[in-house]
């Protein structure tokens, strides 16, 4: 939810004299009259830059102060919204909006898209009795933003509103903004239900058409939300010109738990999260039974054989730790338990060198950087005493799952020779030096690769996009 409040009339930071006289009526309220919805009359004078600050200050600690005192009121509020929004369509009510040749106009996706309207892409199919082909997108109205979508590719009917003396009454802003009349398309409102198909892997994830698609990427969404798997979202639709060779949707749990994940995905996307959040989910009693319980084993069984059977599996930051533990790989992370006396790092910019030998880090330069926060550092472990085996530590187990340390790959590192930290806070980077941050490690046909990092933190890690994407893309 979103609460817009504004204020005007002062030019720039210049004072400017508005007499009591001069108020005039708008948008259905007399600034001469006080109500009980607006008070108490302000009767002119000088307008400053510090009257505009102090009102839209004191609006927002009232907002948050109503919030704070209402609490139940309004997540209740919320609740009861979004399960309006995703009930079942009655007989009679607009069931679907369908959008032809909408490959065509990838723009018009791209702004539903963003606003959070889930958009599926079907194989062909009639409604209405008519038939819709390939290139179809379809937007259901039973998801929390089918409303938005709605209310964007509709026509508007501005009501007649007029004063006592007749005068139309101007209104706030404009009051057409119909997006398919603007942007040319020609979407068909449909109130009968109808079926489609969904192949697995295929939805809308801002493939804008006209480039071939050369990887199909699973989007990890765990029920219990992540705020990386938004911006990893965002960063796949966004992170041009690296998205035009791919086609991704989000995966879930119940898909996974499935298996047989290579027969549609090439890579597959675990965004930042903490790791028994990942395995776990919520616990059971506390959400309906369908959105609880995490990967948990038969998840992690799937995608062991995914990779196995030469698919991708690419760990963002924490869920690297997940992978170390449950793939039982031959890494441990050197500053998981510290105390933050002796490790801290509050989301900083970390320097790292590269090895570009390695496709990975195709395009990027020796050294770039690296934004922590809450992020693992690797190091090597000991899984066994032939000759070549790297230095370091049992992690524990000793299955014949576990990987050997010959199949890891380091690309990125943490210089043993400079101070990590270039910008922020950074405590105990001594403990980091000569550490690794980003990591590929073999299995079967496939490979997992670990980031230490976020490569594309909140959008706006540039410099590290082609190491996210070249993970994501490369064969």
């Amino acid at each position: 939810m979103r609460i817009l409040s504004e204020t005007a009339s002062c030019k720039l930071a210049t004072p400017i004299k508005v007499k009591f006289d001069e108020l005039t009526s708008r948008e259905g309220y007399d600034p001469k009259k006080e109500t009980a919805n607006f008070g108490p009359l302000w009767r002119g004078g000088e307008w400053h830059l510090r009257d505009i600050t102090n009102y839209m200050t004191t609006a927002a600690f009232l907002l948050l102060k109503h919030a704070a005192q209402n609490r139940e009121h309004w997540l209740q509020r919320f609740y009861e919204i979004g399960k309006e929004a995703v009930r079942s369509r009655r007989p009679g009510e607009l069931f679907a909006l369908i959008i032809p040749n909408a490959t065509h106009r990838p723009d018009v996706l791209s702004i539903l898209d963003r606003a959070g309207v889930d958009i599926d892409m079907p194989l062909p199919f009639a409604a209405g009795r008519v038939q819709y082909p390939d290139n179809t997108a379809v937007i259901k109205m039973s998801q929390p933003y089918a409303d938005f979508a709605k209310a964007l590719l509709e026509v508007q009917h501005y009501p007649d509103l007029r004063d006592a003396s007749g005068r139309p009454i101007a209104p706030y802003d404009v009051t057409a903004h119909t997006l398919s009349l603007l942007m040319g398309i020609e979407p068909v409102f449909v109130y009968q239900p109808f079926k489609y198909k969904m192949p697995p892997g295929r939805g809308y994830g801002g493939c804008t058409g006209g480039g071939p698609i050369e990887r199909t990427i699973g989007l990890y969404k765990s029920h219990v939300a992540a705020i990386d798997e938004g911006w990893t979202n965002w960063v796949l639709e966004h992170g041009r010109p690296f998205q035009l060779l791919l086609h991704y949707s989000a995966i879930e749990d119940l898909e996974i738990h499935s298996g047989h994940l290579s027969a549609n995905y090439n890579a597959i996307i675990i965004p930042d999260q903490p790791p028994r959040a990942i395995l776990n989910g919520h616990r059971a009693g506390t959400m309906p039974p369908e959105y609880t319980g995490g990967l948990g084993e038969k998840g992690v069984k799937a995608l062991r054989e995914f990779v196995e059977e030469g698919g991708t599996l690419v760990c963002l930051n924490r869920a690297s730790d997940f992978a170390i533990e449950q793939f039982k790989l031959p890494l441990r992370d050197v500053v998981a338990g510290l105390p933050r006396t002796d490790f801290y790092v509050p989301g900083s910019i970390l320097r790292i060198e590269l090895d570009t030998s390695n496709p990975i880090a195709n395009g990027m330069p020796k050294e770039s950087i690296a934004w922590a926060e809450d992020s693992p550092v690797f190091d090597l472990v000991r899984t066994g005493s032939g000759p070549g085996s790297p230095r370091g530590q049992p992690s524990g187990g000793n299955g014949s799952d576990r990987v050997d340390a010959s199949t890891v790959h380091i690309i990125a590192w943490y210089p043993k020779d400079k101070d990590p930290l270039l910008s922020g806070w950074l405590l105990g980077g001594e403990r980091i030096k000569g550490k690794a941050a980003l990591v590929e490690v073999t299995m079967g046909k496939g490979r997992i690769i670990l980031f230490g990092f976020r490569p594309q933190y909140r959008g706006q890690s540039l410099a590290t996009y082609p190491l996210f994407f070249n993970a994501i893309a490369a064969k």
